[in-house]
């Protein structure tokens, strides 16, 4: 097996479990399979001041999951929290309440016309995902009404309880709930059905390959997630670059979809927030931070002055 594809295949699994992450499938995906190691003096983290004229503004990379050890988190971030008069996540997880995450995925994930997921892919596929609920202890007929965007995400679900991961850890939530105990207000960069309905919108045919993709990968979840681990702790943004980005720009269309004009979508927003007189705490996905079409580039290139931290 080549390089290059072991990348894919990390990557599939890791886009997969922070897309559930995401949606909030009933159970955050959140790992507490890996230690973190100690930061060196001179490591970095996953956190960059952006400077205007008239403000300045902090930004997290978030990876949605952590091991409950990993808090406080490093001294850097938490003096971003402390400094901020507000926090900006991808969606206000005040309002987007775990119950109103399963209920609109429940809407949107399942088939409402009649279809079952046998009908909607492949005999190959269907036979693969069969054996891959069967090792996971499921029986596949109780998701026949899942379209297969839910029906790999379920699994990729499913995995990670088996390992052991922890639902209730999660640096988005962490930072969300100490919001709220501090009295500061939250907002969101977009709404929850609007992050469900990238995932429904997805072509039959991309919603057939994410779920193979899934089959293949699930038994590389812990091995990805530690390496992920290591590398946003430490501040690597090449490394997270390359696992959580590398396997999806082999999907051009999904790429676009899912990173690059959200990324653009928020620029505005964060713009505004630099214009404001008040400090702020934007906490997005990492994969959003990387790379040329990233937003610290995209801020770059508006003549904002960005340090990472």
């Amino acid at each position: 097996m080549t390089r290059k594809h072991s990348r894919r295949k990390l990557y599939g699994a890791v886009r997969l479990r922070k897309a559930a992450a995401i949606l909030g499938l009933g159970i955050l995906l959140l790992a507490a399979v890996a230690t973190p190691r100690p930061a060196a003096a001179q490591d970095k983290s996953f956190l960059w001041r952006v400077r205007s004229e008239k403000n300045s503004i902090y930004i997290l990379g978030s990876i949605h999951f952590l091991p409950k050890g990993s808090y406080p988190l490093k001294k850097s971030m938490e003096e971003a929290f402390d400094a901020a008069k507000k926090l900006v996540f991808e969606i206000d997880l005040r309002s987007a309440t775990p119950e109103k995450a399963q209920q609109i995925t429940i809407e949107k994930g399942l088939f409402r016309d009649g279809a079952t997921l046998q009908q909607s892919i492949s005999k190959e596929t269907y036979d693969l995902t069969e054996r891959r609920a069967r090792d996971l202890g499921v029986d596949l007929r109780a998701m026949s009404p899942l379209k297969p965007w839910l029906a790999a995400l379920t699994l990729t679900t499913l995995k990670l309880q088996k390992l052991g991961f922890d639902p209730a850890s999660g640096v988005d939530r962490y930072l969300a709930e100490r919001a709220k105990r501090s009295g500061k207000p939250t907002g969101g960069l977009e709404s929850l059905e609007f992050q469900i309905g990238l995932f429904d919108g997805l072509s039959r045919r991309d919603q057939e390959m994410m779920l193979r993709e899934t089959l293949k990968e699930l038994e590389l979840l812990d091995q990805g997630i530690e390496r992920i681990m290591r590398s946003w702790f430490s501040g690597e943004v090449g490394a997270i670059e390359e696992l959580l980005l590398a396997g999806m720009r082999e999907y051009p269309e999904v790429y676009e979809k899912i990173i690059v004009e959200r990324n653009r979508r928020w620029l505005p927003q964060m713009e505004k927030l630099l214009a404001q007189g008040e400090s702020a705490l934007v906490v997005v996905g990492a994969a959003h931070l990387v790379g040329k079409e990233g937003v610290i580039e995209l801020l770059k290139q508006r003549g904002y002055t960005v340090e990472q931290l």
